[in-house]
């Protein structure tokens, strides 16, 4: 990175660092709050009510996620005059932002405003990004995968949740031609994605077009209408929803299809880094700054990652030699891939030992945590239109407690994948990872609902991490081959550091990043860095947080001595929902000083 661009950097990073030091000033006073926040005053929780609804009709899809059901029938509206009201909705929040009375407040209520004005100022910061690049992606927030997505997350319960389903369907030619609008602005203004990711998703266009009306997951409810419904209102709405995809979507999928192939991917990028859009460099810093919630530059973390790689591979060797393997780190991964009994020998029995795995971990909580969520968890896998290109990952519960949470399993070639980290995986995407601390934060009582539904990632998924640490004591890991997953695991998002900082600051090729991925992270799919390339910085926040809640952890425990309790520290890192690092370490400051 050059001079320039690293002051260009520093002058785009200063205004978001600047909102966080407002948020930090807060912390200490706001204490620990509990999970029965003291309600907002009236007008205060007036706003924040009004600005989450608007938040709910502004983006229909994430009405469907949350479990509100009044939007079922709608896509987002991306239309010019839409995406404009959009914006200036955003600035009309930050001056009622301003009006309030900080000084009037309590603490926690100080927090909720500033921790709003945070997201509503990155909403607007972030827009170009979020608008032109993360629509055209192979990961979930790709425009196309959006509406599987959603609309597996419908309810189909009521004649009333059919109509919605077939609704949307009915709505996806609009829903293309404006999301295609939007793609071509990002063409005039040079903001395109790089080929693979485009051929990506050409690729699982064609696998979801490829799917008839009989087999397609979108109509997957009226393959299974309630018995109590009569066979004429059963034919009638199989014959609309058949209709409704063989007439608009199918048409809609194949032009989307059509222009990505013909128009976009011409004009895509050839450089896999965003730092070689238009502005790169401080693009790509104020993603890092925004998915790391951190001061940190690209370089500090490039060299961190090269310092966490040894680091876990020591930890690694002394595993090797407990078993009395004698040769390399590489080796030893050979053998275990070698090993038929560490290969599934179908997507049914990865299933299986994922569910047996979330089954021994389960009792065993209490031992650790004060609070465990009230909302259960699935584990299923990931449709087999997406599951080549997207990771296993983690679907909160609706918040009206209609569906529960679901751990969602890459099955894909589960034949060639392995069992040793597996156990890692079910601890970081479940219990007590994601489900755990999500379902937490959706149970915060008097808490704002925009709040119950935040994300930082360096929070939520360096839990996640950290909760793979978690592993033995809790029953599982009771082998030297899975406490050797977990390891892997580490390294892996160690790996992370480098990877994704050295393809978007440092030049790195494609291939450069896969043969590093192969060195020190070979049981990963190459899909990874694809994935870091059509996402950046998102991969950061993982290995980051995790040092920081474990830093965090090692602060206490030197500062109460024998009486550190475990379930106590993992409360004070819970029982706010999720926060950006330096507020987190606030907090845990503030629970320092009064447990002295």
């Amino acid at each position: 990175m050059t001079h320039e661009e690293t002051a260009e950097t520093a002058e785009l990073v200063a205004p978001w660092q600047k909102a966080f030091k407002t948020i930090l000033a807060l912390a200490l006073a706001a204490g620990c709050v509990s999970l029965r926040a003291q309600a907002p005053p009236a007008p205060l929780q007036r706003f924040f009510a009004d600005y989450w609804e608007d938040r709910l009709r502004e983006s229909p899809e994430l009405a469907t996620q949350v479990g509100r059901t009044e939007y079922n029938h709608l896509w987002t509206d991306a239309s010019k005059p839409a995406r404009e009201a959009a914006q200036a909705r955003r600035l009309r929040y930050l001056e009622q932002i301003r009006s309030f009375d900080a000084r009037s407040l309590s603490a926690t209520d100080r927090l909720s405003l500033e921790l709003l004005r945070h997201q509503v100022q990155e909403e607007l910061d972030g827009v170009q990004l979020d608008r032109y690049l993360a629509g055209v992606s192979q990961l979930d927030q790709g425009i196309h995968n959006i509406v599987f997505a959603t609309i597996d997350l419908m309810p189909a319960r009521t004649p009333k949740d059919y109509d919605n389903i077939i609704a949307r369907l009915d709505a996806t030619p609009a829903y293309v031609d404006q999301n295609i609008q939007v793609i071509q602005d990002a063409i005039a203004l040079g903001i395109v994605q790089p080929r693979i990711v485009v051929d990506l998703v050409v690729e699982q266009l064609d696998a979801q077009l490829k799917q008839d009306a009989q087999h397609t997951p979108l109509l997957a409810a009226f393959r299974s209408l309630p018995g109590t419904m009569s066979a004429a209102d059963q034919d009638r709405l199989r014959q609309r929803a058949t209709a409704a995809y063989a007439d608009r979507f199918a048409p809609a999928w194949r032009k989307l299809r059509g222009f990505l192939a013909d128009t976009y991917a011409p004009k895509s990028r050839p450089s896999v880094a965003v730092s070689s859009l238009p502005g790169g460099a401080s693009r790509y810093a104020f993603l890092v700054a925004r998915e790391t919630t951190t001061r940190m530059m690209p370089d500090e973390i490039y060299k961190l990652g090269l310092a966490e790689v040894p680091r876990i591979e020591n930890e690694m060797q002394g595993i090797l030699s407990e078993v009395g393997f004698s040769g390399t780190i590489e080796a030893f991964e050979s053998k275990l891939q070698a090993m038929p009994e560490m290969r599934f020998a179908s997507k049914e029995e990865m299933l299986v030992f994922c569910r047996n795995a979330a089954m021994i971990v389960e009792p065993n909580l209490p031992q650790l945590f004060k609070r465990l969520p009230r909302m259960p968890f699935g584990i299923r896998a990931i449709p087999e239109d997406r599951e080549a290109t997207s990771p296993s990952n983690y679907q909160s519960p609706a918040a009206d407690g209609t569906r529960a949470g679901f751990v969602n399993i890459n099955t894909y070639r589960a034949e060639t994948q392995l069992k040793y980290d597996k156990e890692a995986l079910i601890l970081h995407e479940g219990v007590p990872g994601h489900h755990l601390q999500r379902g937490l934060q959706g149970e915060i009582e008097a808490l704002p609902e925009f709040r119950k539904h935040m994300g930082f990632v360096a929070y939520t998924e360096g839990w996640g991490l950290y909760a793979e640490s978690l592993g033995g004591q809790l029953g599982l890991y009771r082998d030297p081959y899975s406490r050797f997953g977990q390891l892997a695991s580490e390294r892996f998002r160690a790996a992370r550091l480098v990877i994704d900082t050295g393809l978007h600051a440092f030049g790195w090729t494609r291939q450069r990043a896969l043969d590093y991925l192969r060195v020190h992270a070979p049981t990963q799919s190459p899909a990874e860095i694809d994935r870091y390339i059509a996402r950046p910085a998102q991969a950061l926040g993982y290995k980051l947080g995790e040092l920081k809640i474990k830093e965090l952890r090692r602060r206490v425990e030197a500062a109460l001595g024998p009486r550190f309790d475990i379930r106590e520290f993992h409360d004070v890192v819970l029982r706010n929902g999720t926060l950006p690092l330096d507020l987190l370490e606030q907090q845990v400051e503030a629970y320092i000083a009064v447990s002295r």
